[in-house]
């Protein structure tokens, strides 16, 4: 019990990990798989994933920081590698005088396999997390767990992922800080030329969100992409009659042979905007 109640009290840090740099799935789709991309969003998809992929993303997020994640897949087996960097910031002390500049840094590296169990598709991922602001730095570790499911007939998938599950191992100063967790689960349903799918979140943030989009195929080499996440519509600052947009992803995929090429944009007005953009091989 005390155990249980020490990590309730724990301060909740590595809030990058919420963030989601790619843009092939438009910001959801937690119950697909087969896109290079399971490692990140829920490592039960790799249990069905068989095809090699090699993926790169990278988002421009608000307040000019920057995110990105690099890929592959194969085998059930995944690795993402992702980064967060905050852009150059001054650095003054408590009078205001300027003493140069930092920056902040993370980088986690995310290993993960896949197997299948009475036709479910199970997967676990372990992380290491390595944070730099300025002079500190801190290393973390921690896993994701995942389950998904597939229905044949009508081309249902649902998938279920309990991410970042970890702490601070060795903390910036004294205190350890916990990993983001988020418990999401997912449904797909997919026709012809399309898919649509939700997603039901609870991050450790804030409450529980919702995310819904798919995605259309104008032709078999362009797409259109769309999402809306309540959650993101938090970020919203009142001063615009259009701030409801701002959970709102919009972008498009092109598919050249084996190679994908996504871009998605999502607006928070005052507060800028997110651009997106994802360059896959394989399949």
């Amino acid at each position: 019990m005390s155990i249980f109640i020490a990590f309730l009290v724990t301060t909740i840090g590595f809030e990058y990990l919420g963030v989601d740099p790619i843009a092939h799935r438009a910001g959801m789709g937690y119950g697909l798989y087969g896109d290079g991309y399971s490692v990140h969003y829920n490592p039960g998809g790799l249990a069905f994933a068989l095809d090699t992929y090699y993926s790169t993303s990278y988002l421009n997020y608000i307040g000019g920081t920057h995110f990105g994640f690099v890929g592959y897949e194969r085998n059930q087996i995944g690795i993402g590698v992702r980064y967060f960097y905050s852009g150059s910031m001054k650095k003054t002390d408590e009078f205001g005088n300027e003493y140069g500049s930092f920056g902040v840094h993370y980088i986690d590296l995310n290993v993960g396999k896949g197997f299948v169990y009475k036709d479910i598709g199970f997967g676990i991922s372990v992380k290491a997390v390595y944070a730099n602001i300025d002079s500190l730095y801190s290393l973390g570790a921690g896993i994701d767990i995942g389950a998904l499911y597939i229905l044949a007939e009508p081309e249902i998938q649902i998938g279920l992922a309990i991410k970042n599950i970890g702490s601070s191992i060795i903390p910036f100063i004294e205190e350890r800080e916990t990993f983001p967790y988020e418990i999401t689960i997912g449904g797909v349903k997919h026709f012809s030329n399309s898919w649509v799918g939700v997603d039901i979140i609870k991050p450790a943030l804030s409450s529980f969100g919702l995310r819904i989009g798919g995605t259309y195929s104008i032709t078999p080499v362009f797409a259109l992409k769309a999402s809306y996440n309540t959650l993101l519509s938090s970020l919203s600052t009142g001063s615009s009659g259009l701030d409801i947009l701002a959970g709102l992803t919009v972008g498009f995929g092109v598919t050249v042979n084996k190679i994908f090429i996504d871009y998605c944009y999502s607006p928070y007005f005052d507060l800028g905007g997110g651009h997106r953009i994802s360059i896959s091989l394989g399949g």
